[in-house]
């Protein structure tokens, strides 16, 4: 009997244990971009208020290795004309040193019309929740004359994202804490206008270009020497 007792107790204890592991799993099945839109609205006004150079997490949609010797950060508006050109430059930069340089997108929504604007910078990120947020971000440029609701459901249909997700993500507003963050933090460290750099947290004078870049990396592999 007390054998059996033992083995009875040894039996309830690994299915409580077993319950608390499955518990776990499905309290921490969340998705991380879920997780990162929280963060976003938890953060506060306050704190934005503080900064004074940007910061750089898993809210920001990054293009480069996290070893990069050169992080560019760029505050952007869709239908800006020049952050068109310069996501043009970008994109050259990224393709000259794959290894050597970090772009890290911050939404800076702000040229009129707001509404249209603001809603192109939440598709983006609803794009992104479905792992398209660059072949959006680029299409949008190459549309920036033409962002309204319907051509946002096109390129989410041309991009082949499941449009219910995208839909209902864009009607409630999921991704706007994600836009507010990258535009309140752009008017705390200065940002007036787009596009605005910052490369290795330095404001950025004159253009972006793979030439200027170029000289910044040598300079960095200078001064490590």
């Amino acid at each position: 009997m007390a054998k059996n007792a033992v083995i009875f107790l040894l039996i309830g204890g690994a299915i409580l244990i077993l319950a608390a592991f499955f518990n776990s799993v499905r309290s921490n099945s969340a998705s991380s971009f879920e997780k990162l839109i929280k963060q976003s609205q938890t953060k506060t006004e306050a704190e934005t208020k503080t900064l004074s150079t940007p910061t750089v997490t898993i809210a920001d949609p990054i293009l480069g290795p996290t070893n990069a010797q050169i992080t560019i950060v760029e505050y952007a508006d869709f239908r800006c004309p020049h952050c068109a050109e310069a996501n043009f430059e970008l994109k050259k930069i990224i393709a000259a040193y794959p290894d050597k340089v970090r772009w890290v997108w911050k939404d800076f929504p702000f040229l009129p019309p707001i509404n249209v604007t603001w809603l192109a910078h939440e598709s983006a990120r609803c794009a992104e929740k479905q792992g398209k947020f660059w072949e959006y971000h680029d299409a949008l440029f190459m549309n920036q004359n033409n962002l309204s609701r319907e051509n946002l459901l096109a390129l989410a249909k041309e991009f082949k994202l499941d449009e219910n997700l995208f839909v209902q993500c864009l009607e409630s507003g999921q991704t706007k804490p994600l836009v507010q963050r990258g535009f309140e933090e752009g008017k705390a460290v200065g940002v007036d206008g787009a596009p605005y750099f910052f490369v290795n947290g330095e404001k950025w004078k004159g253009e972006m270009t793979v030439e200027k870049i170029s000289e910044v990396i040598a300079s960095v592999a200078k001064q490590s020497r």
